[in-house]
């Protein structure tokens, strides 16, 4: 995973470098908002390696719950940058449509655009990857950088073709219209990372889940409540159960304690899950908390 995430940060030095100079040399103002916007993803994946670095640490006395909510706040200080980067371009490609330099746009960066988009495809698969296997929030932040450094080599693509035919308004234009989806995406993962570090409740699919694995156990005889939450870089589960009335309290640790295993093998990113117990009553009835 660490190689995976260096790799990400000099492929987004290298393309935010590339962008720059190509800008530069062919005039296009897209490119350059495109340069800006592979600058924050430089520094999106600077804070993925610091954030991926503090959360790998195991629980300790001052943090016992583990140092996984730090990928969170990464996520956010990402979003928050790429944020501000976004509305500096707005605002230099909004004065850039009222003053339009009619001079043609050079050739050059369309080609710079498709290697630049080969690459961020790329780049994009693996970080996807990766952050599946890690079930790591900021790496699936970073991932959708990356995805959107694509969308904006492709807008650079249309804004020079355009130019070269005589539109140089669709240049700037272009580069408004992605700020304003960088924007969107941007509010989105904001919104996902506030929720985390809320402890935000985990989605019912995942509840109904959990309760397939309690429900399977034929000693379980009812199921009171469920209820999860996002927990650091995992999942946290608490359920209620019940068990017949004359179980002994041995058997019924015991098959606490499978159940909890069975939960944790069977659900992918479940971290902690809390089981209490008592006794079955012909009035009790299941309920799955969202």
């Amino acid at each position: 995973m660490r190689t995976t995430v260096w790799i990400c940060f000099f492929e987004c030095l290298f393309i935010a470098l590339f962008k720059f100079v190509v800008g530069l040399t062919s005039g296009s103002k897209a490119m350059l908002g495109s340069a800006l916007y592979s600058l924050t993803d430089l520094v999106s994946a600077f804070l993925l390696i610091v954030g991926l670095n503090v959360s790998g640490r195991p629980p300790d006395r001052g943090h016992p719950y583990g140092h996984g909510k730090v990928e969170h706040l990464v996520t956010l200080l990402i979003s928050l940058i790429v944020l501000l980067g976004t509305v500096l371009l707005l605002l230099a490609s909004t004065f850039s449509l009222y003053s339009v330099d009619l001079r043609p746009l050079h050739w050059i960066g369309i080609w710079a655009s498709l290697a630049s988009l080969c690459l961020s495809h790329i780049v994009y698969r693996l970080v996807v990857c990766a952050g599946k296997q890690t079930h790591s929030a900021a790496m699936t932040a970073h991932a959708k950088h990356v995805r959107l450094d694509s969308v904006s080599n492709i807008a650079v693509i249309v804004a020079i073709g355009a130019a070269e035919i005589g539109f140089q308004q669709v240049d700037p234009l272009i580069a408004i219209l992605e700020a304003i989806h960088i924007l969107f995406e941007c509010s989105k993962m904001m919104h996902k990372a506030i929720n985390q570090l809320m402890d935000g409740a985990i989605g019912r699919e995942r509840l109904v889940e959990a309760r397939a694995i309690v429900a399977d156990h034929p000693s379980v005889k009812a199921i009171k409540a469920i209820k999860g939450k996002h927990s650091g870089r995992g999942l946290s589960l608490d359920i209620e159960i019940m068990f017949d009335g004359r179980s002994r309290i041995g058997e019924c640790k015991a098959t606490v304690r499978a159940l909890e295993e069975a939960i944790k093998r069977g659900m992918a990113g479940v971290d902690a899950v809390n089981i209490r117990y008592r006794p079955y009553s012909g009035a009790d009835t299941m309920s799955v908390s969202t």
